[in-house]
């Protein structure tokens, strides 16, 4: 089951449409209780929660996250990395880009440069 959590409601319904198996959220509750969830697209949202808590929550029951970014100076993108998020699609991206991430999910070596920054790794390559 993938979770669609965009609070973008074009976006939901799209999104919706092109991936089989697949309930738009509302609630960051209903994502924290859903049992078969496999994968979670999201965005950065408000709710009673911070990012940093409930992407913890999240990916502390083991599930895939999609999470889609305005660009890669955002703060939050830290926190992703430093949880576990790999599959992560900058704006502007079309919807093929987020089912990419689902089917095929990015490796660490896609985003070893992010990560690299924020560690502030000096590596030789």
């Amino acid at each position: 089951m993938v979770l669609i959590f965009t609070d973008n409601e074009q976006l939901d319904k799209d999104l919706n449409k092109k991936i089989s198996n697949s309930r738009v959220v509302y609630y960051p509750d209903y994502v924290l209780e859903e049992k078969e969830a496999t994968t979670l697209i999201a965005t950065i949202q408000p709710n009673k929660y911070n990012f940093k808590d409930f992407m913890f929550k999240v990916r502390e029951k083991n599930i895939q996250v999609v999470l889609i970014l305005e660009n890669d100076t955002v703060k939050e993108l830290k926190d992703a990395l430093l949880l576990g998020i790999y599959d992560i699609v900058f704006d502007p991206f079309d919807l093929q880009d987020v089912y990419d991430k689902i089917t095929n999910p990015s490796p660490f070596s896609k985003v070893s440069k992010y990560i690299k920054d924020i560690l502030e790794l000096e590596t030789t390559s």
